[in-house]
């Protein structure tokens, strides 16, 4: 029976974590008339992801696992929406928990299309909330409660239609590029494209990433992943122009400087960084990135939906991965049917 729903999760060596969040799909509640497909997408894992997902039991939603070798986490949502089969497609991440009830929350409005793309409420896992976290510190974890017009890749979805207009992630941006901003930049083309983007607080996830995430040393990487991916939306997308670059890192570099010897920051690998120091580092990265980018050529026409140069089908194109269901019955090609700016 053809899927209506494809609910696609990309990962990378992180089979057990990975193992948890299948769990909580195969005892999910499956609305009558839905008929959904799990598929496991592998980004070049080196531990026991395949073996794991072939052995999982998915219960009542079959489980199909992608490997796609190249790097890059919008190389393998890419893959992922190639090999899909569902109507409506949906993203949840690779450590969080959804809710017994998610799958009816997050595809019902996409189904009756009611809208065309959809954001569901993500939450912290209680183990990793600490008093020091800041707003700024839950969006960098991905915690979302709505007030945000944006996909966030740990809980969305959206009608396959879009993928006319809108038709992949960029590769250059996301976990294993840039680091960051895939997800805003697919945001914001679908809603210059005219798509209707809403936020479903009923549709839930619980997110549980890694505690090393906590220490002062991730925050900085973070930050500096924060500020190159909102260089590349700047330069490429919004096509703006950034007056004295070099001069304005400088400065900002110095005030970085004495605010630290002002007031001392943890040691590297100890948890928590106060959210002076996250902002100042992420726009320190955000200028000296803009000065490579805009020796570039613009990737896209201002606030356009394609890109103007795709890169070389050999590094982009999904058709190449290869897909087989859970057990490993068959294998098939993949083609089988906020980040701020400058002020």
């Amino acid at each position: 029976m053809t899927s209506n729903v494809s609910i696609i999760i990309c990962t990378r060596n992180r089979a057990d974590s990975l193992r948890q969040t299948m769990q909580c799909f195969a005892s999910a509640v499956i609305p009558a008339g839905l008929r959904p497909e799990l598929l496991i997408v592998d980004n070049g894992s080196s531990d026991h992801t395949a073996e794991m997902v072939r052995q999982h039991s998915g219960g009542r939603i079959p489980i199909r696992y992608l490997s796609e070798a190249t790097p890059g986490l919008s190389r393998a949502r890419n893959a992922g929406m190639a090999a899909s089969r569902g109507e409506v497609i949906l993203f949840a991440d690779d450590d969080v928990a959804p809710a017994m009830n998610w799958l009816e929350h997050i595809s019902t409005p996409l189904l009756q299309r009611r809208c065309e793309a959809a954001s569901g409420r993500v939450e912290l896992g209680k183990e990793l909330s600490r008093p020091w976290m800041t707003p700024q510190h839950l969006a960098w974890l991905a915690i979302f409660h709505g007030g945000l017009r944006q996909l966030i890749g740990a809980n969305m979805g959206f009608h396959r239609s879009v993928l006319e207009r809108v038709p992949e992630f960029d590769a250059e941006l996301g976990a294993g590029a840039s680091g960051f901003a895939e997800e805003t930049l697919f945001s914001w083309q679908l809603l210059e494209a005219g798509f209707r983007l809403e936020y479903i607080p009923e549709a839930v996830v619980v997110h549980h990433p890694d505690p090393s995430r906590l220490i002062r040393s991730s925050w900085l990487s973070s930050a500096r992943k924060h500020g190159a991916s909102t260089a590349y939306l700047c330069h490429h997308w919004e096509h703006q122009e950034v007056r004295n670059p070099r001069m304005r890192a400088g400065c900002l570099q110095l005030k970085l400087r004495l605010r630290r010897m002002a007031q001392p920051p943890p040691p590297p690998d100890a948890e928590g960084i106060a959210a002076w120091e996250m902002s100042y580092a992420a726009r320190l990265e955000t200028l000296r990135q803009f000065l490579n980018e805009r020796r570039r050529p613009r990737n896209y026409s201002k606030r356009g939906l394609r890109k103007l140069r795709p890169e070389s089908n050999e590094q982009t194109c999904p058709s190449s991965a290869k897909v087989e269901s859970a057990a490993g019955q068959r294998s098939i090609r993949a083609d089988d049917p906020s980040f701020g700016t400058f002020q």
